[in-house]
């Protein structure tokens, strides 16, 4: 029987409960056999000179996952050398695993842009897109995003129902900054141990 996979990529800078809420209900919703965390290696979007080092991620979402059953962590982007882009990461994937359908994990605001995103036709040939809902959407609104990109693309796209606790990773890091300890509950706490023993996000 093929197996189901959870493609869920990002800076995780730093990884969060939120992540790991949304990938849970990926999880069950969808009755994948795992979910794959992919720590963005060279990002199109974001300036790297700003990013925490990639390895330095990739242990904070090996200590955030640890133990999670169905969840591993997957190097292939920041072993990469080239830009990480999304349909290169999937369509390497699939060349790897041709045995393994893919469901990759997004955020359902990125619905509003994904036309302009790099080979779209291609991310939407290589996976089913899972689309995160946050608390503020409206789900009718998510559901109409997805009628029009289906109407450019032969895509499958449903919406997670579930996980929708609204953290960002980047005002956590100004919060952090700034010694805000109590925003640590955000954080799985062998992340919030991790970040506090080695100091990181401080001003």
């Amino acid at each position: 029987m093929e197996e189901k996979i959870g493609i869920f990529g990002g800076s995780f800078d730093p990884i969060h409960c939120g992540h790991i809420n949304i990938a849970q209900s990926a999880y069950e919703e969808f009755n994948l056999n795992e979910v794959w965390f992919i720590p963005a290696g060279h990002s199109p979007n974001k300036d790297e000179n700003r990013m925490t080092p990639a390895e330095i991620r990739a242990e904070m979402v090996s200590l955030a996952i640890e133990g999670i059953p169905g969840f591993r962590l997957c190097d292939i982007e920041i072993k990469a050398k080239e830009t990480s882009y999304t349909y290169l990461t999937l369509t390497k994937l699939k060349d790897l695993y041709p045995d393994k359908k893919l469901f990759f994990i997004m955020g359902a605001d990125s619905l509003d842009y994904f036309e302009r995103w790099y080979h779209p036709e291609i991310i939407c040939q290589k996976a089913v897109i899972l689309a995160a809902v946050r608390d503020d959407m409206n789900l009718s609104e998510i559901n109409r995003k997805i009628a029009q990109i289906k109407k450019l693309f032969p895509a499958r796209i449903y919406p997670i129902s579930g996980g929708k606790t609204d953290i960002s990773s980047s005002s956590l890091r100004d919060e952090l900054s700034r010694g805000e300890e109590d925003k640590t509950i955000m954080l799985p706490p062998r992340v919030a141990e991790y970040i506090k023993r080695n100091h990181l996000y401080q001003s």
